[in-house]
């Protein structure tokens, strides 16, 4: 018997797992995040891992780059002024992450463990003086480059992957979700 999850209790969950497949480190985390989306889809790990780099890592050219500054500053400069700028974000949120100094932080894993320990500390643990910052780097940064993300990542037919598609829908509904939940809080 499965138990129900309060919404924000799910909400959390499905940004932690978003979060862990751009965070993973190797197949093994990739598909363990995948898998705990509740995905129908039957993928083996390399297969998942073989798609995931194609559209995402590398070392070819990628489908959809992971990156703030390709969508928001110049597309062939990673580490520009959106990097600077969420930089500075982290600071005044207090945000640390462990891979600092090899991952830029204008990465889409990061910029969602940021998004994520934000609201882990307004619903988990019922601290709201951050609030504002959250639904300011909701609005004014995740909003505005994530959709041209997801836009060039859906767009590549020649590409499809039904794994990489469910990826990209699950983090079009989270955005969604976010942004119409924080219009209306």
């Amino acid at each position: 018997m499965q138990t129900l999850q309060p919404q924000n209790s799910q909400r959390l969950d499905e940004l932690k797992y978003l979060r862990d497949i751009f965070n993973a480190q190797n197949s093994k985390e990739l598909k363990r995040a995948f898998d705990a989306l509740d995905s129908l889809i039957s993928i083996s790990e390399e297969d998942l891992e073989v798609q995931f780099n194609r559209y995402f890592v590398g070392p070819m050219e990628t489908v959809a780059d992971p990156f703030a500054s390709v969508y928001l500053d110049n597309p062939d400069v990673f580490m520009s002024k959106t990097t600077l700028h969420v930089r500075d974000l982290y600071e005044t949120m207090g945000f640390t992450y462990s891979l600092k100094n090899v991952v830029p932080e204008d990465h889409l894993g990061v910029e969602l463990d940021a998004y994520y320990q934000l609201l882990f500390l307004e619903e988990a643990k019922e601290i709201t003086y951050l609030s504002d910052l959250r639904h300011y780097f909701l609005h004014e940064h995740l909003a505005l480059w994530i959709p041209r993300f997801l836009e060039r990542g859906l767009a590549q037919s020649e590409h499809a992957s039904a794994a990489m598609i469910f990826i990209l829908m699950q983090l079009k509904s989270l955005l969604i979700r976010e942004t119409t939940t924080t219009r209306s809080s």
